[in-house]
């Protein structure tokens, strides 16, 4: 390799050091974080509470193709576009249920595993 060709590698580098550094900080964490709202929609069914990104809290009374009718009191229901669904939500009782849950199940898989080789 000649020096004039060194020179216009070295002289690229900046430039290619910049757009990694865009790649892992700017577009790689923003498509992970659509993917996660993507994903986050596709699951929405009745009865999952879920936030807006204005703020209203409440229960996803029913899924249309575009938009999500939310009760946010009772007998008060408003239709939102899917899109301006900010998160859903557990609260503290749900996410323990569905944790005992999880472990109740475990529990239940290594008592049948042990049960299996002790015949």
């Amino acid at each position: 390799m000649s020096d004039s060709d060194f020179a216009t590698l070295s002289s690229y580098a900046p430039i290619l050091l910049m757009v990694l550094l865009f790649y892992l900080l700017l577009y790689r964490p923003q498509k992970k974080q659509q993917k996660k709202q993507m994903d986050m929609l596709a699951r929405l069914k009745k009865g999952t509470k879920v936030v807006t990104r204005g703020g209203i809290m409440g229960v996803v009374d029913s899924v249309k193709e575009n938009t999500v009718m939310i009760e946010v009191a009772k007998g008060v229901v408003i239709e939102v576009a899917k899109p301006m669904i900010g998160t859903d939500y557990v609260t503290d009782e749900e996410l323990k249920k569905e944790q005992q849950e999880a472990v109740d199940a475990y529990n239940a898989e290594k008592e049948a595993e042990e049960a299996a080789k002790g015949k």
